[in-house]
Protein backbone atom coordinates (compact mmCIF):
# COMPACT_ATOMS: atom_id res chain seq x y z
CA UNK A 1 0.00 0.00 0.00
CA UNK A 2 2.98 2.85 1.14
CA UNK A 3 4.84 1.64 -1.49
CA UNK A 4 2.21 2.47 -3.98
CA UNK A 5 1.13 5.59 -2.64
CA UNK A 6 5.11 6.68 -2.35
CA UNK A 7 5.53 6.22 -6.02
CA UNK A 8 3.07 9.45 -6.49
CA UNK A 9 5.14 11.54 -3.87
CA UNK A 10 5.53 14.38 -5.72
CA UNK A 11 2.23 14.61 -6.99
CA UNK A 12 0.94 14.47 -3.24
CA UNK A 13 3.48 16.94 -1.99
CA UNK A 14 2.31 19.06 -4.59
CA UNK A 15 -1.45 18.77 -4.04
CA UNK A 16 -0.20 19.38 -0.17
CA UNK A 17 1.64 22.69 -1.03
CA UNK A 18 -1.45 23.72 -3.02
CA UNK A 19 -4.01 23.03 -0.07
CA UNK A 20 -1.69 24.78 2.26
CA UNK A 21 0.46 27.40 0.38
CA UNK A 22 3.46 26.34 2.95
CA UNK A 23 6.20 23.74 1.64
CA UNK A 24 7.35 22.62 5.18
CA UNK A 25 3.41 22.04 6.23
CA UNK A 26 3.04 20.21 2.72
CA UNK A 27 5.78 17.73 3.54
CA UNK A 28 4.26 17.71 6.97
CA UNK A 29 0.95 16.74 5.74
CA UNK A 30 2.35 14.09 3.28
CA UNK A 31 4.11 12.38 5.69
CA UNK A 32 0.93 12.42 7.86
CA UNK A 33 -1.16 11.22 5.06
CA UNK A 34 1.19 8.17 4.85
CA UNK A 35 1.10 7.76 8.49
CA UNK A 36 -2.41 7.84 8.63
CA UNK A 37 -3.10 5.01 5.31
CA UNK A 38 -0.43 3.00 6.36
CA UNK A 39 -2.94 0.43 7.80
CA UNK A 40 -5.62 0.65 5.92
CA UNK A 41 -7.03 -1.90 3.74
CA UNK A 42 -9.62 -0.61 1.61
CA UNK A 43 -8.90 0.34 -2.04
CA UNK A 44 -7.28 3.94 -1.97
CA UNK A 45 -7.83 6.30 -5.32
CA UNK A 46 -6.12 9.89 -5.73
CA UNK A 47 -9.46 11.05 -4.41
CA UNK A 48 -9.68 9.88 -1.45
CA UNK A 49 -5.78 10.68 -0.61
CA UNK A 50 -6.17 14.10 -1.62
CA UNK A 51 -9.42 14.29 0.98
CA UNK A 52 -7.27 13.11 3.63
CA UNK A 53 -4.57 15.63 2.96
CA UNK A 54 -7.22 18.29 3.06
CA UNK A 55 -8.27 16.71 6.55
CA UNK A 56 -5.38 17.11 7.84
CA UNK A 57 -4.46 20.53 7.16
CA UNK A 58 -8.01 21.68 8.18
CA UNK A 59 -7.32 19.51 11.33
CA UNK A 60 -3.67 21.05 11.89
CA UNK A 61 -5.49 24.41 11.21
CA UNK A 62 -8.24 23.74 14.13
CA UNK A 63 -5.12 22.19 16.36
CA UNK A 64 -2.86 25.00 16.11
CA UNK A 65 -5.50 28.00 15.64
CA UNK A 66 -4.59 29.46 12.18
CA UNK A 67 -7.54 30.36 10.28
CA UNK A 68 -6.89 32.15 6.37
CA UNK A 69 -10.47 31.91 5.11
CA UNK A 70 -9.25 31.82 2.17
CA UNK A 71 -7.09 28.72 2.39
CA UNK A 72 -10.08 26.69 3.69
CA UNK A 73 -12.71 27.83 1.32
CA UNK A 74 -10.81 27.53 -1.67
CA UNK A 75 -12.71 24.21 -3.47
CA UNK A 76 -10.45 21.13 -4.78
CA UNK A 77 -11.60 22.04 -8.30
CA UNK A 78 -9.95 25.52 -8.58
CA UNK A 79 -6.68 24.02 -7.29
CA UNK A 80 -6.65 21.53 -10.39
CA UNK A 81 -6.59 21.40 -13.96
CA UNK A 82 -10.27 20.25 -14.82
CA UNK A 83 -10.16 17.54 -18.06
CA UNK A 84 -12.41 18.68 -21.18
CA UNK A 85 -14.95 15.92 -20.33
CA UNK A 86 -15.23 16.96 -16.80
CA UNK A 87 -15.93 20.30 -17.87
CA UNK A 88 -18.26 19.39 -20.55
CA UNK A 89 -20.24 17.45 -17.31
CA UNK A 90 -19.97 20.93 -15.07
CA UNK A 91 -21.24 22.83 -18.05
CA UNK A 92 -24.17 20.64 -17.83
CA UNK A 93 -25.12 21.29 -14.36
CA UNK A 94 -27.67 23.53 -12.68
CA UNK A 95 -26.04 26.31 -10.51
CA UNK A 96 -27.07 25.22 -7.45
CA UNK A 97 -25.84 21.29 -8.40
CA UNK A 98 -22.85 22.97 -8.87
CA UNK A 99 -23.07 24.51 -5.60
CA UNK A 100 -23.98 21.35 -3.83
CA UNK A 101 -20.38 19.79 -5.22
CA UNK A 102 -18.48 22.21 -4.39
CA UNK A 103 -19.95 22.75 -0.69
CA UNK A 104 -19.61 18.79 -0.29
CA UNK A 105 -15.63 19.11 -0.43
CA UNK A 106 -16.09 21.20 2.78
CA UNK A 107 -18.87 20.08 4.35
CA UNK A 108 -20.25 16.71 5.33
CA UNK A 109 -24.04 16.06 3.77
CA UNK A 110 -25.56 16.74 7.92
CA UNK A 111 -23.39 19.89 7.79
CA UNK A 112 -25.01 20.94 4.15
CA UNK A 113 -28.40 20.23 5.33
CA UNK A 114 -28.09 22.33 8.23
CA UNK A 115 -26.63 25.56 6.20
CA UNK A 116 -28.89 24.96 3.90
CA UNK A 117 -31.83 23.99 4.91
CA UNK A 118 -32.98 21.25 2.71
CA UNK A 119 -33.35 17.40 3.09
CA UNK A 120 -30.38 15.36 3.73
CA UNK A 121 -31.93 12.81 1.45
CA UNK A 122 -32.30 14.96 -1.41
CA UNK A 123 -28.48 16.30 -1.22
CA UNK A 124 -27.54 12.71 -0.82
CA UNK A 125 -29.06 12.03 -4.15
CA UNK A 126 -28.21 15.00 -6.46
CA UNK A 127 -24.56 14.75 -5.59
CA UNK A 128 -24.97 10.59 -6.37
CA UNK A 129 -27.29 11.55 -9.31
CA UNK A 130 -24.15 13.59 -10.72
CA UNK A 131 -21.39 11.25 -9.59
CA UNK A 132 -22.70 8.30 -11.00
CA UNK A 133 -23.50 10.48 -14.51
CA UNK A 134 -19.52 11.81 -14.50
CA UNK A 135 -19.11 7.56 -14.30
CA UNK A 136 -21.18 6.44 -17.22
CA UNK A 137 -19.20 9.53 -19.53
Amino acid sequence: MLHELAKKDKYWRKVAFNICKDKFLADDLVNDMYLALANCNKEINDFYVIVVIKNLFLYHIKQNKMIDLELVKEPITEMFEIDDNEKEILDSLKWWEVELIEMNQQYSLREMQQQLNINYAFIYRTIKKIKDGKKKK
